[in-house]
């Protein structure tokens, strides 16, 4: 084989694996989506330590309250919790994607010193809306102080 059909065969190995990258690249973008990286945080003041209490899953409309594009697939959330009477208590705060009853990733400050607080990161599913849900589980009335920082999002 001379060097021009050397090289009509080596470029059309790079094209046909070209090709196969191509479509490995929609597969794994249409199951996670895009990613989007943030540099600063989105923060909502309905989320920089306020208070609160035990509550069932309630929604958070990501768009709305944090700004972040509507229809997103997942969100890069770090949380930060803390309960007044977390010595003693069952402390927990839960995100996901539905309504199912403490159902998704959680954080607890439950056994730490009183308004200790717990850190964590997680990259929560949201729903066909772009929205997640969250739970709280609270040692009593306003015990507990939530922060939530949205790092990134999945297109």
């Amino acid at each position: 084989m001379n060097n021009e059909a050397r090289l009509v065969d080596e470029i059309g190995k790079l094209k046909r694996e070209v090709e196969r990258l191509k479509r490995v690249e929609q597969v794994d973008s249409s199951l996670i989506g895009r990613p989007v990286f943030l540099t600063t945080p989105i923060t909502s003041t309905a989320w920089d330590g306020d208070a609160y209490s035990t509550t069932s899953k309630t929604k958070i409309d990501l768009s709305s309250v944090f700004s972040v594009p509507a229809g997103v697939k997942a969100v890069l959330v770090t949380t930060a919790i803390r309960d007044s009477g977390s010595a003693a208590g069952d402390c927990t705060f839960t995100l996901s994607p539905n309504d199912g009853s403490l159902n998704g990733p959680k954080i607890g400050c439950s056994g730490l010193a009183n308004d200790a607080f717990a850190y964590s990161t997680f990259i929560v599913p949201c729903d066909s809306n772009g929205d997640i849900y969250y739970q709280i589980v609270a040692s009593g009335s306003g015990t507990m102080d939530v922060y939530l920082q949205i790092w990134g999002y999945f297109l």
